[in-house]
């Protein structure tokens, strides 16, 4: 009996979250497990149902299909998947530590992890910035997110920046909770997706604030985080880094004039160093979904469906980043979910993102995180680590 795989989607109740569990089924030729891994109980029972609902009826469609064409080809083979729904507010280390818990006890083995959800907390929109980006650089207003003004973070209950620690550090501790579930073979690896953006550049990220408290473009910060992290878990389990020393400068960094060295010794970083000892066969990969007219920044209904047809107005005039719906935008997902010999045919020094045309055929892009700081990665990994040693999560 072939074993089904297993995946778990954060956020999987709206926008990218649920379509790449729509994707990976309806894309994947092997039986699947499926565990929507929401915040909201209700809205992760109504998507769990929505999506149910559509692969039954994709079922009677592929049964009815497959008796049709009897005889003259074969159809390609059609799993119904097993979806389930397990809780999770990853901007809480109680909460993921609890679902770490429950997903050891009912799982041996984790193929994909798609750390999707995330939040952009908003209070408005610059609207002087909208009229100045208008006539001087319109492209803006439909590509990027800082024309929404974004408050600075609160600290969570964990001591964490609310923004920091649901894009980013609740599902680093997934990954270090469920490394022994992922870690699978050379040729098969787990697979670790992360959803960052098209906006995370190195610009918006300051060392001497990793967590991004002081920034105004929170959001930005972490995605930035995530490429690090997507490039940086690669090289920490192939036990290349220099991590592996008794004691590694591992950051002489120019950041806004102020020079940072950080020596991390195994007191330090103990956690981060004893991961380097033992290969794990798990890949890291890092994507984008264009831009896709979802919910996230809280806007009022009006702006998001006004939004929403200039979307569609910039695409059909050819700017190929509007991917609007959250199902194009997890077409990068799907693909390195789904991609044969990972090995070979993936980079994680790229970044796979969603293009499209204007009139709806995807486009994969797919780009070198040039501006990758494996100096700034060393020093994120070592202060998440601590925060990880700090909350208790060793």
């Amino acid at each position: 009996m072939t074993r089904k795989r297993v995946a778990i989607v954060t956020g999987a109740n709206t926008g990218v979250g649920y379509a790449i569990v729509e994707r990976l089924v309806e894309e994947s030729n092997e039986p699947l497990i499926v565990i929507l891994a929401c915040r909201n109980k209700q809205r992760a029972h109504e998507a769990l149902a929505s999506l149910e609902t559509h692969f039954n009826k994709q079922l009677q469609h592929h049964k009815k299909h497959s008796t049709n064409t009897a005889g003259t080809h074969q159809a390609r083979k059609h799993h119904h998947p097993e979806l389930k729904v397990e809780l999770v507010d990853v901007g809480s280390v109680a909460s993921v530590t609890k679902f770490i818990e429950r997903i050891r006890e009912q799982y041996t083995t984790i193929d994909y992890l798609f750390c999707n959800a995330g939040v952009l907390p908003s209070d408005g929109i610059k609207w002087p910035k909208v009229v100045t980006d208008l006539f001087m650089r319109p492209m803006d207003l439909v590509i990027r997110s800082d024309v929404l003004v974004q408050p600075k973070q609160h600290l969570t209950d964990d001591g964490i920046g609310n923004v920091l620690a649901a894009n980013v550090f609740g599902h680093y501790l997934m990954i270090k909770g469920l490394e022994d579930h992922l870690s699978k073979t050379e040729e098969d690896p787990g697979l670790v997706i992360w959803t960052s953006s098209m906006t995370a550049e190195k610009s918006s990220f300051d060392l001497n604030d990793w967590q991004g408290l002081e920034s105004t473009a929170p959001y930005e910060s972490s995605k930035w985080v995530t490429d690090l992290l997507a490039i940086h878990l690669n090289e920490v389990w192939a036990s290349s880094t220099s991590l592996s020393r008794s004691e590694s400068l591992v950051s002489l960094t120019e950041e806004n004039d102020r020079t940072i060295t950080r020596r991390v010794t195994r007191s330090a970083s103990r956690n981060t160093l004893d991961t380097s000892s033992s290969k794990k066969h798990i890949m890291s990969i890092s994507t984008q979904p264009g831009v896709v007219a979802s919910g996230i920044g809280g806007l009022s209904y009006w702006i998001v469906m006004l939004r929403i047809a200039l979307h569609y107005f910039i695409r059909v005039c050819g700017e190929k980043n509007q991917t609007i719906t959250g199902y194009h935008g997890a077409h990068p997902n799907v693909y390195v979910a789904l991609a044969p010999n990972p090995r070979t045919t993936l980079d994680y020094h790229n970044k796979y993102g969603s293009q499209i045309e204007r009139f709806g055929k995807e486009i994969l892009k797919v780009e070198t995180i040039v501006e990758y700081d494996r100096g700034q990665a060393e020093v994120v990994v070592d202060e998440l680590e601590k925060l990880r040693a700090k909350v208790g999560q060793n």
